[in-house]
């Protein structure tokens, strides 16, 4: 009997039979629209449906991401189509991963009734997962998830937890392209002969609870390696796109624009630490440089600082051998307190999916401060952690928030995040010219930091400077290919402040992904160039997106200088129609 591991998606229409009784014609002309959507949906995102009942459907999915995002697609064309076909049927969702046995074509046993049991509990509408989805899609998917708790299912012995798909990370966004494509728009990207990836270290150990530990030791090493100007280093968010992947270090190495990949494993007993790595040239697939590390937990700073030193003299042989002092940055005495950090950035991760993980990166980060009160980076983590707890709790905690980053830097003026998070927080405060310092040191320190200059580009935004803007906008680009919605949107932000109205609709139309903020840029430029025809879709794509939407609550977070570009923002969006009051 042949069972393998998959990605089940149960869907079915709500009130399906009251349907048929009231207008038996309609609804099964509905229900054949339907089928194509969701056909055409499940094998955009390598999926086959295996099985339809009447008006009910079972997908297949390799990948448990994959299934996730079908199933939050469907539901948002069916909510707001892109084609112009209106559906007056809902759907209920439900998906769950497990092992299942295969008949032919078909797939059988408890897995596929675990799925149709969770779409039989989910809201109309709705896209509902078991933790086991859950728990694969978190770090990778960009959706965001209510944790509803143990739930009991009908005949399934023993309660399961699930979780509600509630929308995108990116601000009211939502989804028309897959999150993490195969490749980068566009050809090859051109090799760089002093560019370097580093691949997410596996975790050997055995225990998915040390997961932070191998992923923290990645960015640790991509954080020293980005200390080096000659160096082009490929960002956190393009490496860890291939998480989880199987890679070909060669069309890894074509889609990135990269000449050398650094790949290896870490396995963490006890107080011990084992890490394999090696260096590998992508065109050749030849292995330049390779070594095995085996050493107390308390020497893996050592470590690491040789790890650098040796792929340094490997790829950037010009840099001068003193370039290593620069890269080292002070390490907590307290090596408990940086288990603490680590375990603290994993949970800050999905802070924006769930309110219980930003709970636990303040506890872990307050924690780690706690141990080593010393420890610079561990305070600015800590604000940054309190800013994303209070988008769920509502409070105002900005003066303590903004207190305890610049505890970080009296701690350590040489560090990159607690410049840049005290950089984001004088911005919200108003104090320009203290953003701008702040914001231009983390430059200084960490200049191959893609959501740093990401978003110093933003900061020029709002200094009324569209031109320097769109210059830190083009290197985000080059050093991150697989660029997410805020640095896209942000070249459309800065065409609107240089007055090039076209241009931002252009740039918006274009994203795979439109957020509420790119969305309402692109209303003010068309009410601006007074195109009507335009205008209208452009404002029923915001309102789909943030039905909600007010002027005077989006201005809240338009930080401008120039009163008279805020007052242009203002006027644009009322001259569109929309609601004035929060």
């Amino acid at each position: 009997m042949e069972r393998r591991l998959a990605t089940i998606m149960a869907s079915d229409v709500v009130g399906y039979s009251a349907r048929m009784e009231a207008s038996e014609s309609e609804t099964i002309r509905q229900l054949g629209a339907l089928t194509r959507l969701i056909g055409d949906q499940v094998r955009r995102f390598g999926g086959r449906v295996f099985s339809r009942a009447g008006d009910g459907f079972l997908s297949e999915f390799q990948s448990p991401v994959m299934a996730v995002q079908a199933g939050f697609e469907i539901q948002r064309m069916l909510r707001a189509p892109d084609n112009g076909q209106s559906y007056d049927l809902q759907l209920r969702i439900g998906i769950h991963l497990a092992d299942a046995i295969v008949d032919g074509e078909d797939l059988l046993g408890d897995g596929v009734n675990i799925a149709s049991r969770v779409e039989g509990v989910a809201d109309p509408g709705s896209v509902v997962v078991t933790q086991t989805v859950f728990d694969q899609v978190k770090r990778t998917a960009t959706l965001k998830f209510e944790n509803l708790g143990e739930r009991p299912l009908k005949n399934i012995s023993e309660p399961i937890r699930l979780y509600r798909v509630t929308g995108d990370l990116e601000n009211h966004s939502y989804i028309t392209g897959t999150t993490l494509p195969a490749r980068p728009a566009g050809a090859d990207r051109p090799i760089n002969s002093h560019s370097l990836v580093v691949l997410p270290f596996a975790n050997l150990s055995g225990d998915p609870e040390q997961e932070y530990f191998s992923d923290g030791f990645s960015e640790d090493l991509i954080t020293e390696l980005s200390r080096f100007r000659d160096i082009f280093l490929v960002s956190r968010n393009a490496s860890f796109a291939y998480k989880g992947r199987t890679v070909d270090l060669r069309q890894a190495g074509r889609e990135l624009g990269v000449a050398y990949c650094l790949e290896g494993s870490v396995r963490k007993l006890g107080s011990n630490v084992r890490i394999t790595c090696q260096l590998v040239e992508t065109e050749t697939g030849n292995q330049v440089w390779a070594e095995k590390y085996d050493c107390k937990l308390d020497q893996l700073f050592d470590v690491q600082d040789d790890l650098a030193a040796s792929i340094v003299s490997r790829v950037a042989g010009r840099i001068e051998r003193q370039a290593r002092v620069v890269a080292k940055r002070k390490r907590p005495a307290d090596m408990q307190a940086n288990d603490c950090l680590l375990r603290g950035l994993e949970h800050h991760r999905l802070g924006g999916v769930t309110r219980e993980s930003a709970e636990e990166a303040l506890r872990w980060f307050t924690l780690a401060v706690e141990k080593d009160p010393n420890y610079a980076c561990a305070h600015a983590w800590q604000a940054c952690a309190m800013a994303t707890l209070m988008e769920w709790t509502g409070e105002d905690r900005w003066a303590e928030i903004r207190a305890i980053g610049q505890r970080g830097l009296e701690l350590d003026d040489d560090d990159a995040e607690c410049h840049r998070i005290v950089g984001a927080l004088s911005l919200y405060a108003r104090k320009y010219d203290e953003a701008e310092y702040h914001y231009q040191r983390a430059l200084e320190l960490n200049p191959n930091h893609a959501y740093i200059v990401g978003r110093i580009g933003d900061l020029y935004n709002f200094l009324g400077d569209g031109q320097k803007a769109l210059k830190y906008q083009l290197r985000a680009k080059q050093l991150d290919p697989f660029l997410p919605v805020y640095c896209r949107e942000l070249e459309a932000v800065a065409h609107y402040v240089l007055g090039e109205y076209a241009a931002t609709v252009a740039v918006v139309d274009e994203l795979t992904r439109t957020s509420r903020r790119a969305a309402a840029y692109r209303v003010a430029a068309c009410a601006h160039i007074d195109n009507p025809e335009r205008l209208e879709s452009a404002v029923r794509e915001l309102r789909v997106i943030d039905p909600e939407f007010t002027i005077n609550g989006f201005l809240l977070t338009e930080f401008y200088r120039d009163r008279a570009l805020r007052q242009q923002l203002h006027d644009d969006l009322a001259k569109a129609g929309l609601s004035q009051a929060c």
